[in-house]
């Protein structure tokens, strides 16, 4: 097969099928045939054309989006050696170099030569195929579906949140943010914390954080101050970092997920100095593949709670249309392309 089936944004709210020629097997790269496309907020920011990647030129139109994947290898160069064809894999969004000072100490995520699938430099996953470094896939084990396996991308970010967080038995813990990100960040807390509210102004996507199991849904004006050990910031509100500070108790842990593009409001100094309180940024999870396919092969957590759609690739404009629609009660949504069982 020369050419595959692939679904590229052209322009600003321009969304067209098209097909493309099959990525060539470079040295060091597999080819993979995609099997489901996650698509999360960045993907909705890439398609209104407000995105960084877009301001910053690392994608110009046209383009395959698609960074949260899974597949099954098809081809391999001949020196690889792991994984091997047949193998079900989720991708890697950030894909390091392995040889700059960053990547050196051990800080992958923070590679100063940086690749990203579908959003910097390697074209995305939202085609029949994908070609990626052979080290940018962890293996699936045969317990955990790739359609499930396809929330790993976003949940490692969630993990390392949690576990920078340091989150022991007796944390009291509070998300901030009620998306993916939020409601992946409450599941894996309630691994360890005693408790754990969700903090969030939508009532369907406070509703629905209940379900999942979150001890209490409060409104911001809600919350009382030094009420937690533990704050997982997951909204990206220009608030939320003075929120934070606000509702910690003295010595508190938080680890912010939510990217905020303009200055904090609310935030008082003075509680970060006098609380002794520890913020940590958590850029994406880089090194938590493994461990969060574990979790979810174990059944500990099932992503697929969180998934309210699945389509063809025939219906991705309008799984889009219906991902910004208002009032969503489950976040996620997928494109189906290979799907479980197909191989090439």
């Amino acid at each position: 097969m020369d050419t595959m089936k692939a679904v590229l944004i052209t322009g600003p709210d321009t969304l067209q099928p098209g097909r493309l020629p099959v990525p060539t097997v470079r040295p060091g790269h597999i080819l993979i045939e995609t099997a489901f496309v996650g698509i999360c907020g960045t993907d909705l920011h890439l398609l209104e054309g407000n995105s960084f990647y877009l301001e910053h030129k690392y994608l110009k139109y046209p383009f395959v989006f698609g960074h949260e994947y899974t597949g099954r290898v098809v081809a391999v160069s001949g020196d690889v050696e792991t994984p091997v064809v047949g193998d079900r894999v989720v991708g890697h969004c950030m894909v390091p170099c392995h040889s700059c000072d960053m990547c050196c100490r051990g800080r992958r995520h923070l590679c100063r030569n940086l690749k990203e699938v579908g959003l910097r430099y390697i074209q995305g996953a939202a085609a029949e195929y994908v070609s990626v470094p052979a080290y940018a896939v962890t293996k699936v084990p045969p317990s955990l579906s790739l359609k499930a396996a396809t929330l790993v991308e976003p949940s490692v970010t969630a993990y390392h949140a949690a576990e920078r967080a340091n989150i022991r038995p007796d944390d009291r813990v509070a998300v901030i943010g009620t998306g993916t990100l939020g409601l992946l960040a409450m599941l894996m807390a309630k691994l360890s914390a005693s408790s754990v509210d969700v903090i969030g102004i939508e009532e369907t996507e406070l509703e629905f954080a209940k379900t999942l199991g979150a001890d209490r849904t409060l409104r911001p004006s809600e919350v009382k101050a030094d009420s937690y050990s533990v704050v997982l910031e997951a909204s990206g509100a220009a608030v939320s970092t003075g929120l934070t500070a606000r509702i910690l108790d003295l010595g508190g842990r938080a680890s912010l997920i939510g990217v905020v593009n303009e200055p904090a409001r609310e935030f008082i100094p003075s509680l970060f100095t006098l609380k002794d309180l520890t913020f940590h940024g958590i850029l994406h999870g880089l090194d938590y593949y493994e461990q969060t396919v574990e979790l979810f092969a174990s059944g500990r957590i099932d992503p697929l709670q969180l998934v309210d759609r699945t389509g063809p690739i025939e219906e991705t404009d309008k799984l889009f249309r219906d991902m910004k629609a208002t009032r969503r009660r489950k976040p996620k949504y997928l494109v189906e392309f290979a799907g479980e069982n197909r191989a090439s």
